[in-house]
């Protein structure tokens, strides 16, 4: 329920963040200039993007992001891919498109947001709109349902406008046909993999190399900085420990919730299929409809798919699926296996896969899981909700007291508590403490000797720290990473090596054919399975590889130069081209879909580009820099 909401609206947790934030930013961004103001961070037509909408945004895409990497966001990614301007663009091309919406006369009406909201599951009971779980929900969020329907507005202005536009789109024949041949015409390369590891016993080392190269690369033997810290941890565990909750409350979730511990109904099914390539489908066909008729006399279900089911994962099982519900299968196998009576056959089924015979073993019920069997799991979520804000509460009070102690050990003293330190620790390798709390560390090297660190939210609570000392970077001694200099230097020349060896056998092989060329060296020519742009997952080579096999053609089999991924180098060869007919239409439809959305989604970025290209559009530079 909390995930459905934060799809909507912002997360209340970062509207008491978002309006400290604010009330700084009041002070202290200067104006803009024309059509500008303080609490803005663009001004688009006249039309202001507040700081509030911006940082609100743009927390909820660091915390998806954050929940991405599984809560370890890389150190400076935030900065690396321009996640600030991304959220600021969006925002401009939201209110481009609102803009937008009205010169072309769409509105949403109040009648129309009502329904919206009318029908979202989340909001239903036995089918029905339940006017007080709506406002129990949008409470419990402290979100207020004027705001809640101004964003269900923006929602379906966006959809309108969105269909209206890309309703200009159009296919021809010939661009399907084009396109379709396009991804999943096939190939098949031969190709050679030189790595350095084959040519390590060439490279000869010596002191003279080893010091030449150690003085040239100096730098990337510089050790790493380190820090030592004092530190105050407000644990979420320690507030949850204080906390109790009545059976009231967990009554009260658990209804709000409902959902969530709900099992919708299963199948239990088991399939017989023979695939399909798009050149054998009568003969397929053919088959399937045989099987289905031994069936129907009686042979058994299980023995027939073992021996010719073409489904690697059920086949050896006697076909057998396990249970699944809607939405776990492609559509027309969904379909049929919904429609049946248990124990009874489906007639032939055509997906993209090929020909299914289905038989349903079974029907489980839809059920919801008793209050009592997830008692423990919902009194956890309260208690984990709760200690969040009770330890964001206790840490900002602190945070606000030792400023008016003057430093974190006056704090510590006055409070009479003991500060957590660590001795000296690289970014690489922090203490065990904090090894699971990769935010924390990587705020701590933003810091210098002496400063003290905002508030750092983390799993499990929430940190202060003090840098009490660092230790800079310097250039070690020679002897000390001889060693790793003497590996570093085999690696190099053994990669030139295998470089210029897979150069000259490329040069070779355009003349004498890979086979020969590679079997000279004593080297073995490998031959990739089939594979297409839409399925390069079915080649064991490299994404980089297979994209330039698609340069290639039996007139021009071999590429200008030796392509290279992670160390090694491939020289490679076109040996078969497999051309993809477009007769089957129960293909080629799904296809059509997806390149009709692609032209429309391209058409409504184009709209958006000459809008913005045409409008006056101020930003608020000083802000975008901090």
């Amino acid at each position: 329920m909390l995930e459905f909401l934060r799809q909507q609206v912002k997360s209340p947790i970062f509207q008491a963040i978002i309006i400290m934030i604010v009330l700084v930013f009041l002070f202290w961004v200067p104006q803009m200039g024309d059509g500008g103001s303080r609490d803005s961070i663009a001004v688009v037509n006249g039309d202001p993007i507040t700081i509030s909408q911006y940082n609100s945004d743009y927390n909820r895409m660091v915390d998806r992001l954050r929940k991405q990497f599984q809560g370890n966001l890389p150190p400076d990614f935030i900065k690396t891919f321009g996640v600030k301007n991304q959220v600021l663009q969006r925002l401009i091309r939201e209110q481009l498109l609102i803009q937008g919406a009205a010169k072309m006369g769409i509105y949403v009406s109040d009648w129309e947001v009502q329904e919206q909201i009318k029908n979202q599951a989340i909001f239903l009971s036995d089918g029905i709109f339940d006017q007080k779980k709506y406002q129990n929900i949008l409470a419990q969020n402290q979100l207020p349902p004027k705001r809640y329907e101004e964003n269900q507005r923006l929602d379906l202005l966006t959809r309108k406008t969105t269909e209206a536009v890309a309703g200009f789109a159009t296919l021809s024949e010939w661009e399907v046909t084009t396109r379709y041949q396009y991804y999943l015409n096939e190939l098949k390369l031969n190709y050679g993999v030189l790595t350095p590891n084959l040519f390590k016993d060439q490279v000869e080392v010596n002191e003279e190399k080893l010091s030449a190269y150690f003085a040239k690369h100096k730098e990337e033997y510089k050790t790493a900085p380190e820090i030592k810290l004092s530190y105050l941890h407000f644990s979420l565990l320690d507030a949850m420990d204080a906390i109790q909750i009545d059976d009231a409350t967990i009554n009260s979730h658990y209804e709000t919730n409902r959902a969530n511990y709900a099992t919708p109904e299963q199948r239990k099914a088991r399939h017989i299929l023979l695939k399909t390539d798009g050149s054998n489908d009568a003969e397929q066909k053919n088959r399937a409809e045989k099987l289905l008729k031994q069936l129907k006399d009686g042979a058994d279900f299980a023995t027939l798919a073992r021996k010719f089911s073409d489904d690697p994962g059920s086949g050896s099982k006697g076909g057998e699926l396990g249970s699944f519900a809607r939405g776990q299968m492609v559509p027309a196998f969904e379909e049929a296996v919904f429609a049946l009576a248990k124990g009874h056959l489906s007639d032939l089924i055509k997906t993209r896969f090929g020909y299914h015979i289905i038989q349903l073993q079974d029907i489980i019920p839809a059920k919801i899981t008793p209050i009592d069997e997830v008692r423990a799991t919902i009194t956890a979520i309260i208690k984990h909700d709760q200690a969040k804000g009770k330890a964001f509460s206790t840490a900002s009070e602190a945070y606000e007291k030792i400023f008016q102690a003057g430093s974190l050990s006056n704090y510590a003293k006055e409070a009479n508590i003991t500060l957590l330190t660590t001795d000296f620790f690289t970014e690489a390798k922090p203490p065990e403490v904090l090894a699971g709390h990769p935010k924390v560390v990587a705020k701590a090297f933003n810091l210098k000797k002496g400063e003290l660190s905002s508030m750092i939210e983390s799993t499990g609570g929430y940190y202060i720290l003090y840098i009490s000392d660092t230790i800079a970077p310097k250039i070690p001694e020679f002897a000390s990473v001889r060693d790793d200099v003497t590996a570093d230097v085999i690696k190099s020349e053994a990669t030139l090596i295998a470089k210029n060896t897979a150069t000259a056998i490329l040069s070779v092989a355009k003349e004498e054919g890979l086979q020969a060329t590679l079997s000279a060296k004593n080297m073995e020519m490998k031959t990739s399975p089939w594979f297409s742009r839409q399925q390069t997952n079915s080649s064991e080579l490299p994404t980089n590889v297979t994209s330039a096999a698609f340069s290639l053609s039996m007139e021009n089999r071999y590429p200008e130069d030796v392509i290279t991924s992670n160390e090694s180098f491939y020289v490679i060869g076109l040996a078969e081209v497999k051309v993809t007919e477009t007769n089957d239409e129960s293909q080629l439809e799904p296809f059509k879909k997806a390149l009709l959305k692609e032209k429309q989604m391209a058409l409504l970025d184009s709209w958006l580009e000459h809008m913005h290209a045409n409008s006056n559009i101020k930003i608020n530079q000083e802000f975008m820099a901090r």
